[in-house]
């Protein structure tokens, strides 16, 4: 019960609320798509950024790699030139030099190292660049004894102050003159014995990345390059800032400066390119800038999100609107509705109580003739059946009168003798007394017919009394008498009465009556209708008949059961049998009042029940069932319930 009642209640409320669910549902549902479709727009923006963070990174990495390379070309060639002359201040080798210096930016000079002894101050007498080459003698024997070009880690040029790396290449004395052009890219063996001296390059850091930056567009991105092989203080190459558009290749500086977020491209190499140096690696590296990541970046998504609110907003109010418009039409509508019900019903209501007026006048009429008719019948006929046995008497003493004369005169005149033989005085004799005792019989049964009458006529009685119920049972079937007989048409229908010992009954005894005669006179119509369809042999192997079955339920009910077997009734017309107007008889034969009348008698006047009980082709069965004594016992007139509620 208690799941039932928070059931109703959950239902009730859900449906006083369902306005509100659905704007509410359909907020949720434009929100959410708005949000999907933001992610997605976000989605792209972000991979669209990444993909654009890539390529900027590509080309950059690309620029300094091929401006190495061109650079280690220069010293390669340069190296060719120095292995085949001797004699370094050669005009061909200074216009080479000079060429390929003023050609690449980031290459600051190129010069010849010759092997001389092997003290601390290797070199320095004999190349004027500002250069200390001591603590590079160990690139300088990794190179000899790898016999291939060896750069070494960041390095400061005292007299400018500049970041440059040193390139050395090896130069064997084996290499023959005049075959520069066939000079392989890494020198073949030589014993470290045979080595001539070095070609020294100076690549500018500084150079190498504002080559690669300056056809790149980068807006609050920065660019870090570090030296993946050098130990960790000395890993930091150069720094671009992008907000003061400067390379740092100061350490000091750029350990003042944020470096930014690091970035991420969509090979998943967090914007890391590695830079193959010759013998080192080095690490370039995209550095995002807190005003990179800004709304405006994402302004795709954040139009399509702020458009997609707006829409949904939109759509909720107009969608609050109309269901507010469509609740007030609805409530409109039922209001109408109801009216327009409550209308028909009244109506439709007083349609049946005009009916039922009707039938109770009829009825009531039909009573005041069958009393009037009684009455007038009862006076005639209590005299002559009050005269019959007086009469009886007088015809006695009159035949032994007769009787006496006969034996006291023996030889009568001719006239007298004459007349007792027209008259035959014998079978008159005989057949008078006979006579008046059908006489007799016949007053006693038209006495008996009266009775009934007065009975039956009991239907413009208003006051609830105790009766009989037999008896108005007995006086509507001799109303019924006629129809009961055989026809030309049909044998006649049989009543079998299965009478119980019943007490009085409290009721309207008119009205009762006229229930009874409702149904018996419904029954004998199905009967009269299935006697012509089904046939003359199956009339006579089963005749009809009615049973007629009392029955007294304890502790203080009576039931009436009237049956037949008729055809029956489906099951779709049993649902409509008590209804007002509803009938299966032909047009002018019957008003569908009947049965709702009878229904409305025994159920809201007696407080009993009127059921009916029916199968196709075994019959149809009405039981009565009311009470023996009724709590209202003031007269109460024949009108609806509903009627007099609405009234």
């Amino acid at each position: 019960m208690n799941a039932n009642k928070f059931w109703n209640l959950a239902t009730s409320t859900l449906f006083a609320y369902r306005r509100y669910i659905q704007a509410g549902l359909t907020l949720c549902a434009g929100l959410g798509l708005s949000a999907i479709a933001s992610s997605v727009a976000y989605n792209w923006e972000y991979k669209s950024m990444q993909a654009e963070l890539q390529d900027r990174l590509d080309k950059i990495a690309t620029d300094i790699q091929r401006d190495v390379s061109g650079n280690l070309e220069i010293i390669r060639a340069a190296g060719a030139f120095y292995s085949v002359v001797d004699g370094v201040n050669k005009p061909e080798i200074k216009t080479f030099v000079g060429s390929a210096l003023y050609r690449h930016p980031s290459l600051k000079a190129i010069a010849w190292l010759p092997r001389v002894s092997d003290s601390p101050q290797f070199l320095t007498e004999e190349i004027d660049l500002g250069l200390d080459l001591t603590a590079n003698r160990l690139a300088l024997e990794k190179g000899a004894k790898r016999q291939e070009i060896t750069a070494t880690d960041r390095q400061k040029n005292l007299s400018h102050n500049q970041a440059s790396i040193f390139v050395f290449m090896p130069i064997f004395s084996q290499i023959s003159a005049g075959n520069t052009a066939a000079l392989p890219t890494n020198l073949t063996t030589q014993e470290p014995q045979n080595l001539k001296g070095f070609t020294l390059g100076v690549l500018l850091i500084d150079a190498l990345v504002k080559s690669a930056l300056q056809e790149t567009k980068l807006n609050f991105v920065n660019v870090y390059l570090q030296d993946a092989m050098a130990p960790e203080s000395d890993k930091f190459l150069a720094f671009y800032e992008a907000k003061t558009k400067r390379i740092i290749t100061d350490e000091n500086i750029k350990n003042k400066l944020a470096m930014g977020e690091r970035a991420y491209c969509p090979d998943g190499s967090s914007c890391t390119r590695i830079l193959n140096i010759e013998n080192r690696r080095w690490l370039l590296q995209l550095r995002l800038t807190p005003e990179y990541i800004t709304p405006l970046k994402f302004w795709r998504s954040l139009t399509v999100l702020i458009l997609g609110t707006i829409l949904t907003l939109v759509a909720t109010l107009y969608l609050m609107s109309l269901l507010t418009y469509t609740e007030k039409i609805e409530k409109i509508a039922a209001e109408r509705t109801a009216k327009s019900q409550q209308l028909e019903q009244t109506l439709q209501e007083l349609q049946q109580t005009q009916s039922q007026l009707i039938q109770q006048e009829k009825m009531s009429s039909l009573g005041l003739l069958v009393a009037g008719v009684a009455h007038e019948v009862n006076n005639p006929i209590s005299f002559i059946y009050g005269n019959i046995h007086h009469a009886s008497e007088y015809t006695r003493d009159l035949f032994e009168l007769v009787k006496l004369y006969q034996k006291n005169y023996l030889s009568p005149p001719s006239e007298i003798s004459e007349y007792l033989k027209n008259i035959d005085l014998d079978f008159l004799s005989k057949d008078l007394p006979q006579l008046l005792s059908s006489m007799k019989i016949g007053a006693e049964r038209i006495v008996e017919i009266v009775k009934s009458l007065r009975n039956f006529s009991r239907l413009d009685e208003s006051e609830m009394k105790p009766v009989n119920i037999h008896e108005g049972i007995d006086s509507t079937l001799l109303i019924l008498q006629s129809r009961l007989k055989a026809t030309a048409d049909r044998p006649a229908i049989e009543i079998v009465k299965n009478y119980s010992h019943l007490p009085l009954v409290e009721c309207y005894a008119g009205q009762l009556n006229q229930v009874f005669m409702n149904i018996l006179a419904n029954a004998i119509d199905a009967l009269e209708s299935y006697n012509l369809d089904r046939g003359p042999k199956a009339a006579k192997a089963n005749p009809m008949a009615i049973a007629i079955t009392t029955e007294y339920s304890s502790p203080d009910k009576i039931i009436v059961q009237i049956s037949d077997n008729g055809p029956g009734m489906a099951e779709n017309v049993k649902k409509l049998l008590f209804d007002p107007f509803f009938t299966t008889k032909p047009v002018g034969k019957g008003t569908g009042l009947g049965l709702s009348i009878s229904y409305k008698i025994i159920v809201e006047k007696h407080k009993g029940t009127l059921r009916c009980d029916s199968t196709p082709g075994l019959g149809t069965e009405f039981s009565i069932e009311i009470p023996l004594r009724q709590e209202v016992r003031q007269a109460v007139p024949f009108v609806s319930r509903k009627i007099s509620e609405a009234a």
